[in-house]
């Protein structure tokens, strides 16, 4: 390969970020099949930057995913080499972040949004104006609420427009980076289309994505992913689908299925508490309502 013959024109070039320490004073440059070196900064000429830049691909917030940590994690999710970090953590959720301008220190961002959550919370970067928030689901993790109580407050301090895509838990094993991936396909996919929201959900993104098409193994996805173990309930399911064809009268829809309303209520908040779809509002009954709709072909 083109790059392996690299090595040998810059001898102090390395393979893997994590043969160094200091991978900032590096310059990274990566093919399409995943392969990368770093070269040394002191050892290019800003011609050869330039020529590699066109060859191949590179990431000028490299130097920010700068421990072993955030290395990890970024090699496995960024770079697809396959190796799962180690963590005690069963299940992870990301939260993808982009701001519309960087002139500001990254450190001081990442230190501000890092204090808001868990100790155990990592963070790394994915573009210059971009990045992930992984956190383990260890029941301090913010809700929805308060990550926009969060936001605001970095949008202040910094002086930034942020938007913030909320990922679901994913049980830790190897198809976390393809669901990281899928995840981040969708929202980049979307977020054009979902005007004046700030913080944004998978299900957010689910009816603009049967605007755009979905495979068969997409739909699968999707219904997994947001209905999870409810599917299995086929009480809970047909309640929930009753009481959004009812237009979320919980009257009407108790009367239909000759059940007391207090009943209703109950399966309606069980269901919103396994899924996180609160169907009581519009934006998430239609993808509800949708998926119990596939879930049944």
């Amino acid at each position: 390969m083109m790059l392996e013959k690299l090595l040998n024109k810059f001898p102090n070039s390395v393979s893997h970020k994590q043969e160094v320490s200091n991978v900032e004073q590096y310059l990274w440059f990566r093919d399409d099949t995943g392969f990368e070196i770093g070269i040394p900064k002191t050892a290019i000429t800003p011609a050869e930057i330039n020529l590699l830049s066109l060859l191949f691909h590179t990431d000028s917030f490299d130097g920010r995913n700068d421990t072993f940590t955030k290395l990890s994690w970024s090699e496995f999710l960024l770079h697809k080499n396959g190796i799962l970090p180690k963590t005690r953590w069963e299940h992870v959720r990301f939260t993808h972040f982009h701001f519309d301008h960087n002139d500001f220190s990254y450190r001081d961002f990442e230190q501000a949004l890092l204090s808001f959550v868990s100790s155990s919370a990592v963070l790394i970067w994915t573009g210059d104006n971009s990045g992930t928030l992984i956190e383990g689901n260890t029941g301090d993790c913010l809700k929805k609420e308060e990550l926009i109580a969060m936001l605001q407050t970095l949008e202040s301090d910094f002086y930034t427009k942020i938007e913030i895509f909320l990922g679901c838990f994913h049980l830790v094993d190897n198809e976390l980076a393809s669901h990281y991936e899928m995840e981040k396909k969708y929202y980049l996919k979307t977020k054009k289309l979902i005007q004046n929201q700030k913080m944004i959900v998978l299900a957010d993104l689910l009816p603009f994505i049967f605007l755009k098409g979905m495979q068969e193994d997409e739909k699968k996805w999707f219904i997994t992913q947001l209905l999870g173990e409810t599917l299995l309930d086929k009480e809970l399911i047909g309640t929930v689908k009753t009481y959004i064809e009812c237009n979320s009268n919980a009257s009407l829809a108790a009367k239909t299925l000759y059940i007391h309303r207090n009943s209703l209520q109950y399966r309606i908040d069980k269901f919103i508490d396994k899924t996180g779809l609160d169907v009581r509002a519009f934006n998430h009954a239609l993808p509800a309502y949708l998926l119990i709709l596939l879930s049944e072909f």
